[in-house]
């Protein structure tokens, strides 16, 4: 039996304050898949994504990588597993676009070459390479969660989670950051994304998944789930009632 991408076993984590945390959970990741991870505010999806490559520390169970406990090598998960956050601000430190893609490979201290290569192929990717002496400071909102993933891609990562990816995007925005995405998983990039709209993914993710009250509560396909993520304080989406095509795939 192959042993799964990512391993999460009987997490818990509970915060000094008493407030929110995370009880028990357990799942697995397989390579490719597409993750939605669905819960209303408050629910636990970002203390749990937080433990997947190891800004958290939980207070029971484990999490394992390729077999192997995260906190054995966390230099390696957090290669392994990289994270877009919400306030992309909060990950960018590069005084110039094109520095902020070379930031990671830089510190892993690859040729100059080699590190110069990779970062115009991924600007290219994901159609930055007309940014790459600007400010990232001055950068629309989408196009900094595009340099976050920019970043991600230099740095090799097997896994991409994304939290909130799509919070206060207009729609072009949404639907350009949706292409990179869909396209990266078709191309075998394993994805979570953490996010309370659903309708945007409803034709490209794998499996779903729902938290409520710090547990995950549901564990299927998309089909299976989607008439119960009401039950737990989720949208369902127009297009299911109306049985509609979703709008939202490139």
């Amino acid at each position: 039996m192959a042993i799964p991408l990512l391993e999460i076993k009987h997490l818990t984590h509970s915060y000094t304050d008493g407030n929110g945390g995370i009880f028990d959970i357990s799942f697995s990741v397989s390579r490719g898949d597409f993750i939605i991870l669905a819960g209303r505010n408050g629910s636990g999806k970002t203390t749990l994504i937080r433990h997947l490559n190891g800004l958290l520390r939980p207070l029971e169970g484990e999490i394992r990588l390729h077999g192997n406990n995260i906190s054995k090598d966390l230099t390696l998960t957090r290669k392994t597993v990289g994270m877009v956050f919400q306030d992309a601000d909060t990950q960018i430190v590069g005084d110039t676009v094109f520095d902020e893609v070379a930031f990671g490979p830089e510190n892993l201290n690859l040729d100059r070459k080699l590190i110069n290569k990779k970062v115009f192929q991924i600007l290219e990717r994901l159609d930055l390479t007309r940014l790459k002496d600007r400010n990232p400071a001055t950068l629309s909102g989408g196009e900094k969660r595009k340099l976050a993933i920019a970043g991600i891609l230099a740095m090799d990562s097997e896994i991409i989670i994304f939290d909130e990816p799509f919070a206060n995007l207009d729609y072009p925005a949404t639907q350009s950051l949706l292409a990179i995405i869909f396209d990266l998983n078709k191309k075998g990039q394993t994805i979570i994304m953490a996010t309370h709209n659903v309708e945007t993914l409803l034709n490209s993710a794998s499996r779903l998944l729902i938290m409520s009250q710090g547990r995950l509560v549901e564990d299927g396909s998309i089909e299976d789930l989607l008439g119960k993520l009401e039950s737990h304080g989720v949208k369902e989406p127009c297009t299911c009632k109306i049985k509609a095509i979703p709008p939202w795939r490139p």
